[in-house]
């Protein structure tokens, strides 16, 4: 199916574009990695964990999406400054968080929903 890819992408983006759009009701900042909390890290786990459950493969898919869906997020409602493209650095190596939820939640779905073996 050539859209499995899309929808990955899709579920990542919108899962990640929310863990910044709730940033500022759950640590009082526009910008979680600016708060003095393990909020961003623990939301990107979680986003990605229920990003691969929903759709289990392929991961690169999740990863591709969880950085557009930060950066789209970004650039839609937040002020931009000189350090936006430090700021892509950042998200690439933070998004290596939501990969790991979406590998976990994979993996997760796949052994549960696999059939049980013929005795």
């Amino acid at each position: 199916m050539k859209s499995r890819p899309l929808l990955a992408a899709a579920a990542a983006a919108s899962i990640s574009a929310a863990v910044w759009a709730l940033s500022l009701w759950a640590t009082g900042h526009n910008e979680p990695w600016d708060a003095e909390s393990l909020y961003y890290v623990t939301a990107l786990f979680a986003g990605g964990l229920v990003s691969g459950v929903l759709i289990p493969r392929p991961l690169w898919a999740h990863y591709v999406g969880g950085v557009s869906g930060q950066v789209i997020y970004e650039l839609l409602f937040l002020r931009i400054g000189p350090l936006f493209v430090v700021g892509v650095g950042f998200l690439l190596a933070y998004t290596l968080l939501f990969l790991a939820g979406a590998f976990f939640g994979s993996r997760a779905r796949l052994h549960f929903t696999k059939p049980p073996a013929a005795a």
